[in-house]
């Protein structure tokens, strides 16, 4: 059988000016804002032409939702199994949740402009494409969520009383701990994913004293 051809160097040197495109977009857009910088400065800190960068997107507007893309499938990424993740399926929620709010916190500026342009569902998007690109990642967020949900079912630590809503559920409240942390700088993913497992597994309402 004959191996697979490896990548042209084309197509490499590609995927490297556009990823750091990418990166260098987003240290920009947190140092100045999304409306206060311009191509210009994107290929200044990427340290290449800026006819570079439109040979990879049309506009800011096109480096900004390529970069919410990327972004936003690393936090789902975040949440997929790995094969080191704990056995027990709490202290696995722990560890993937654990991994969602370290990931935001390492980004935490770009993340805060990401919410103003509705990442997290936030201001209403601005046009079609928008809107589709959007709801494509509600839908695969929200996947990864039920995939996680119906663990729990198979392994009998959830009750099977509707998939769906637990996975809206584990989201939204995974969604608020996020938002408050852009909000008040708080970045103890540890603490926080702990806070979200408990509630989730447990609910708010006050325990029993434990019998001595």
């Amino acid at each position: 059988m004959r191996s697979a051809p490896l990548p042209r160097r084309r197509d490499e040197a590609r995927a490297l000016f556009h990823n750091a495109i990418l990166d260098a977009a987003e240290a920009v857009f947190a140092d100045r804002g999304f409306h206060g910088a311009r191509i210009q400065d994107i290929a200044k800190r990427a340290r290449i032409a800026v006819g570079t960068v439109y040979n990879h997107f049309e506009d800011k507007d096109a480096v900004l939702a390529a970069l919410l893309e990327q972004r936003a499938e690393e936090m789902i990424s975040q949440l997929r199994p790995r094969p080191d993740d704990p056995r027990p399926f709490a202290q696995r929620l722990r560890a993937r949740v654990a991994r969602v709010l370290a990931h935001v916190d390492a980004h935490r500026a770009f993340f805060a402009i990401a919410n103003e342009h509705g990442l997290f569902a936030g201001p209403v998007a601005p046009s079609a494409r928008a809107r589709t690109r959007r709801l494509r990642k509600v839908e695969a967020f929200h996947a990864v969520f039920r995939a996680f949900i119906d663990e729990g079912i198979a392994s009998r630590d959830l009750e099977p009383i509707g998939g769906d809503a637990l996975a809206r559920f584990l989201g939204g409240t995974i969604r608020a701990f996020v938002l408050s942390s852009l909000a008040d700088g708080s970045a103890d993913a540890k603490a926080h994913a702990a806070s979200i497992v408990d509630l989730f597994m447990n609910g708010a309402a006050r325990r029993k004293a434990r019998k001595r």
